[in-house]
């Protein structure tokens, strides 16, 4: 099975890259993907998309344009042919 990840914003310019396909055996949830992005960046995600456990103030997680937070937050599950779209906390006027 397969899901896209795609990187934007301050994201995609930091890692020099659009985003990521993972093969995956099952349904993930959404913790299970930033775990499976810290182990191939080096922790970025959840410093980046986390704080204390919950999504962070700013941050945008969507799955196939749904976001998260509407869904199930963190548990929400991803399956196979899901494409899940990153955001970072942004600020600014």
């Amino acid at each position: 099975m397969s899901i896209k990840v795609k990187f934007y914003s301050l994201f995609k310019i930091n890692l020099k890259s659009s985003g990521k396909e993972y093969q995956i055996d099952d349904e993930i949830t959404v913790t299970d993907l930033i775990s499976m992005l810290d182990d191939d960046y080096d922790g970025y995600f959840s410093h980046k998309l986390l704080d204390a456990g919950e999504i962070a103030p700013g941050s945008i997680i969507l799955i196939n344009g749904e976001n998260v937070i509407h869904i199930d937050g963190l548990d929400s599950k991803i399956r196979d042919g899901d494409t899940i779209t990153l955001f970072p906390p942004s600020a600014g006027g």
